[in-house]
């Protein structure tokens, strides 16, 4: 099949995407203030923070099943309808209890929508297109969740509440003119689980660990780093925004040549660059601004698409009879990711000082190496191959 084609089936859930983006950009910050308002300390605001992740790999590991059985349409709804429950109750209470309670069944309807749509953009396509289109689908979402936070300019934060709880109902709209994916059964690999997908492909999970670790390393420490090195705020803002949507314009072209050659030898080349400018940027400890953005920008767009990579490697070897179940395991290896990431990171920080961070990633940046190189030469059961 080809990207056109791919992209031609998708195309009504693609347009889906940016709105539920914008509306789970805005909450991040959103939230974050209404806690301000409401004179939270700064411990249940991260606690708060904390329980939306466990939400998420909640979801990963137990909405799996209930998606098997009523289908990616009804999936979606009851993922965006269960959002815009949580987020549309955060202004009718006050209770610190309540908002820890709404902000894990929020966390909750993100793991599933991403489960749902992961899934959905993978069976969508096949080993030709797969890269290239779920890349489009990582570069919008990126982007839309990235200018998430203008919504702050529209109104108060019970206002913006309001919003983001309507964007989420809309975004049901071109998702139910979706098809469902052709489920069937082909000579590919038949799993018996999330421990056979583990057995069988413990280097494209250990992939998604790290694109996790990273991703979430830089949401939550690019600032430290940016101003231990001495940038003031205004040069920090931009240092940040210009590292989180570095990885928006490097999914499509190396979706595209993962297409064309093999997952995993595109993931070894970039984890091979991104290790070497870590290690660049350690040496050189106080870079010049341009040089820390560049660098930077290097890193994450290299490094944070090896999810993408690790879940089509072994969606490649898949029935699509299996998609829920391998979706599943590449959310929760890049949610474990996620939730060790950050904390790795700022024990280096405080280890090395704010060089550290790029300390931690060329380390995240090694395992994913060997991890690609690994399944090269060692995974017998499913080898990867070139598409012809």
């Amino acid at each position: 099949m080809s990207y056109t084609n791919a992209l031609g089936k998708s195309k009504p859930l693609l347009n889906a995407v940016p709105i539920f983006g914008l509306a789970t950009g805005a909450l991040f910050p959103v939230v974050a203030l209404r806690l301000q308002e409401l004179g939270s300390a700064p411990f249940i605001i991260g606690l708060v923070t904390t329980l939306y992740y466990c939400g998420s790999l909640t979801a990963a590991m137990t909405f799996g099943k209930i998606l098997s059985k009523i289908g990616y349409r009804a999936g979606f709804c009851l993922s965006a309808f269960t959002a815009a429950a949580a987020t549309y109750a955060l202004t009718l209470t006050d209770s610190e209890l309540g908002w820890l309670l709404l902000r894990f069944l929020g966390g909750f309807s993100l793991g599933a929508y991403y489960l749902v749509v992961d899934g959905w953009f993978q069976a969508l396509a096949d080993r030709r297109s797969r890269g290239k289109l779920f890349a489009t689908y990582e570069t919008v979402r990126l982007a839309a969740t990235a200018g998430g936070p203008f919504i702050l300019i529209l109104g108060s934060t019970t206002a913006n509440l309001w919003i983001v709880s309507f964007a989420y109902i809309i975004s049901i709209l071109p998702a139910l003119l979706t098809r469902e994916p052709d489920i069937k059964n082909t000579n590919a690999f038949q799993f018996k689980g999330l421990y056979n997908i583990a057995q069988c492909f413990p280097c494209a999970l250990l992939l998604a660990v790290c694109g996790g670790m990273a991703n979430a390393s830089f949401y939550g420490l690019s600032a430290i780093y940016a101003s231990g090195i001495g940038l003031k705020v205004e040069a920090i803002a931009f240092f940040v925004a210009f590292v989180l949507i570095a990885p928006a314009a490097t999914e499509i072209p190396l979706g595209a040549l993962a297409d064309r050659f093999t997952r995993m030898g595109v993931a070894a080349c970039c984890a091979a660059m991104a290790a070497t400018v870590c290690m660049i940027l350690l040496w050189l400890q106080a870079p010049p601004f341009w040089l820390a953005c560049f660098g930077s920008a290097l890193v994450g767009g290299a490094i944070v698409p090896m999810y993408a990579l690790g879940l089509s490697r072994i969606m490649d070897a898949s029935n699509t009879a299996d998609i829920v179940q391998v979706t599943s395991a590449g959310l929760i290896a890049y949610n474990a990711g996620a939730f060790l990431g950050p904390t790795f990171a700022g024990f280096s920080i405080a280890w090395f000082g704010p060089t550290g961070l790029y300390a931690f990633l060329s380390i995240v940046a090694a395992a994913a190496f060997i991890a690609a190189i690994s399944d090269i030469r060692f995974n017998r059961c499913c080898p990867e191959y070139v598409a012809g």
